[in-house]
């Protein structure tokens, strides 16, 4: 088992993490970032040289503790000089065309193309101006856009739009995940919106990296005939997910096993440890060692050509470099320490790699073998080698695990219950398929035999198909539903630690360490549940082209939706399940597309009248649904507001003959420019509108 000792190391990367950290939390409008990382350095500077003049050590601690300020001062530094956001010349709206080199590998999906573009010039007014920054851009399928390539210089007709904020309370916030990829910018581009110019690859070395994968996906089509097969290959050797359709995503998702399907650490470990494991023998001269570190080396680092050169590939590959190094030198070196290194290394290069959730789970994944697994062989040593080897591979699925457990439920909100018999199925089958492949890779071009490989690769990725399928079946194979605050994810993390700790040690105050974790997390979700069954809320989500209304009164929510919701099944997983989790709803009713009962107890009174309007009462609140407007009424109805849909015919003067509420929603059941017209007309008359395409959900909250 590693030792426990936190070293210089760990020391450094722990400051550079807290200094990163704090960028993201509460600094980011800090705007004196490089006077604090000059003024922390200058004191390491001063102390350093007192604590040389007379070495104490009280001298020696201040000045140690100088040098973490000052590391932590410079990766806050850092971090604000790489968010920094580009830029434009002139305002975005004014932009008639502009300029764009694709600096990321093109992504051909099954509706859509997409890639990153690196904005050269704009036009505004008939003259072309230099600029700069990055735009995400999207095309539909065509045989115009599955051509494009790494490099591809296009000219594009249109403006340029920051990425829409995210429109539903909870939902994945898609431009700030652009934001921390440092690309401002969002474009759909129809055919005739662009044409393709030149080619001018950013790195020739990543051009010829991704022209070698794209050879060799075709290579993987041609040998392989299943489609799902053909999938899994690409994503399992290749790190190409582009095919992959969501029935297989949820059932490796749903058995712990989606790691298997993104190169990483794991695959390049694999490779590494097959490699190791026949030329460890051979390791006897100076030559022997040098031929053989330049072997191994140089072959995961060809594996890191042909998958892409992609981030979590490179730190794998990094690390074990580091490694074979060592053992090249034959110098002793801690796993925790490499690991540190190479994370350091990268943040280094990019400090918000640490936000980037691949890199957070395959550090502490590789960490949680590194110092978990060991406990768990040195707990129970069996003799009989299918048993040792049986458990050596159950060690490595619960070590890794139980690493990232916290985190996967607070990103993820869902934990795998079967994930220990599915990696035992997982990771052999993986590690076969990927021998496999990577044989295949070396061997394509060879008539017969590539046939051959392929038939015996489809059949290994057949088996662990239809295994996991099987177990993604079994009774209660995923808990889902979880929401978890950082707070409680660092206890997590602490009991994790403290409970271990325990059992080495065999010292109460660390039992007591993890009991105290663990009341914190209990009292901190009762107080939360406490909280949610007083709350009550009525939310209008913004959804595509159709409608829907979570009305939420503690645990409990009355759903409303339309026949053009449930005719796009992702709506609710991505509009509206993360307000249930996070509202931690237990008791659901739901009408149907045409607002009829469902048979249940209503807690809500829905009332549906002949023209197809909708009105709800809701704690003593009135709201209409408008789809006709109704016939002269004696007097206006009082309600708190009205939804115009389906580009209603509702003249102002009307609407206000008919209602008397001042508060107009727009939901986008309407066409573009029917909400424009409507918004204008109804501003101008002293209404207040909200439109939920441009502003979101709209909420009522109650106290």
């Amino acid at each position: 088992m590693p030792r426990l000792a936190i070293t210089g190391t760990m020391r450094l990367v722990g400051s550079f993490l807290a200094g990163v950290i704090l960028y993201h939390t509460v600094g980011r409008s800090f705007p004196w970032a490089g006077e604090a990382a000059a003024l922390f350095v200058l004191l390491f500077l001063v102390s350093w040289s007192l604590a040389l003049k007379r070495p104490l050590a009280r001298r020696r601690r201040i000045a140690g503790l100088a040098a973490l300020l000052a590391v932590a001062a410079v990766a806050f530094w850092g971090s604000f000089l790489k968010n920094r956001p580009e830029t434009l010349p002139v305002n975005p709206q004014h932009i008639t065309h502009y300029k764009i080199t694709l600096v990321k590998a093109v992504a051909v999906k099954p509706t859509s193309v997409s890639s990153v573009g690196r904005i050269e010039a704009v036009r505004v007014n008939g003259h072309w101006l230099r600029a700069q920054g990055r735009v995400a851009v999207f095309f539909p399928r065509s045989a115009k856009a599955d051509a494009l390539k790494y490099g591809r210089q296009l000219l594009v007709k249109g403006n340029l739009a920051p990425p829409a904020a995210a429109a539903n309370p909870f939902q994945f916030d898609y431009r700030r995940y652009l934001a921390q990829q440092h690309i401002q910018w969002q474009s759909f581009l129809y055919e005739s919106a662009w044409l393709p110019l030149g080619n001018d690859p950013p790195s020739y070395v990543v051009a010829v990296s991704l022209l070698v994968r794209n050879k060799l996906e075709a290579a993987f089509k041609t040998h392989i005939s299943a489609r799902r097969e053909v999938a899994i290959a690409q994503a399992l050797v290749l790190g190409v997910q582009n095919d992959l359709d969501a029935s297989l995503r949820n059932a490796y998702a749903k058995t712990g096993t989606m790691h298997v399907l993104a190169v990483s650490g794991l695959h390049v470990g694999l490779l590494y440890g097959v490699l190791l494991f026949f030329l460890k023998p051979l390791r006897r001269g100076k030559t022997s060692r040098l031929l053989i570190f330049l072997f191994i080396v140089g072959v995961v680092w060809f594996y890191a050509f042909v998958t892409g050169l992609s981030a979590s590939v490179l730190r794998s590959v990094l690390m074990f470099t580091l490694v074979e190094f060592g053992l090249l030198m034959r110098k002793r070196s801690s796993i925790l320490n490499t690991l540190s290194l190479v994370a350091l290394g990268l943040l280094l290069y990019e400090p918000n790699y640490l936000l980037d959730v691949g890199f957070q789970l395959s550090f502490l994944a590789v960490a949680g073998i590194v110092l978990l697994q060991p406990i768990f062989l040195n707990w129970w040593a069996p003799e009989r080698k299918a048993v040792k080897f049986v458990w050596e591979l159950l060690a490595i699925s619960v070590a890794a695990q139980l690493a990232t457990f916290p985190l996967s439920l607070y990103y993820f909100h869902q934990f795998p219950v079967y994930f220990w018999a599915a990696n035992l199925v997982a990771v052999p089958l993986t590690s076969v398929g990927l021998y496999i492949g990577v044989a295949f890779m070396l061997l394509f071009w060879v008539p017969g035999l590539n046939t051959w490989i392929g038939k015996l690769l489809e059949g290994t990725l057949w088996l662990l198909n239809e295994l996991l399928i099987w177990l993604e079946h079994w009774p209660h194979a995923v808990l889902d539903g979880f929401v978890i605050t950082p707070g409680q994810v660092v206890a997590l993390y602490l009991f994790i630690l403290t409970f271990f700790l325990f059992f080495l040690k065999k010292k109460l105050p660390w039992l007591a360490g993890s009991v105290l974790c663990l009341a914190f997390f209990a009292g901190t979700e009762l107080a939360e549940a406490h909280r949610l069954r007083r709350k009550k809320e009525l939310v209008i989500h913004s959804v595509r082209k159709s409608s829907a209304t979570s009305i939420l009164q503690g645990r409990q929510v009355t759903f409303l939706a339309d026949s053009g919701f449930y005719a796009q099944p992702q709506n609710f997983a991505y509009q509206v399940q993360p307000l249930w989790w996070a509202r931690d709803v237990r008791e659901e009713v739901r009408f149907g597309p045409d607002f009829q009962k469902t048979g249940q107890k209503q807690q809500v009174p829905v009332h549906v009248s002949p023209p197809g309007n909708r009105l709800v009462v809701w704690q003593g609140k009135r709201l209409l649904w408008l789809n006709k407007l109704p016939k002269a009424l004696a007097q206006p109805v009082n309600v708190e507001a009205v939804v115009l849909q389906h580009n209603v015919w509702a003249p102002v003067e009307k609407l206000a003959a008919v209602m008397t509420t001042r508060v107009v929603v727009l939901d986008q059941t309407n066409s573009r420019n029917y909400v424009q017209r409507r918004r204008q007309e109804l501003t101008e008359a002293g209404y207040r509108v909200h439109v939920l395409e441009q502003d979101g959900a709209w909420t009522i909250r109650l106290p």
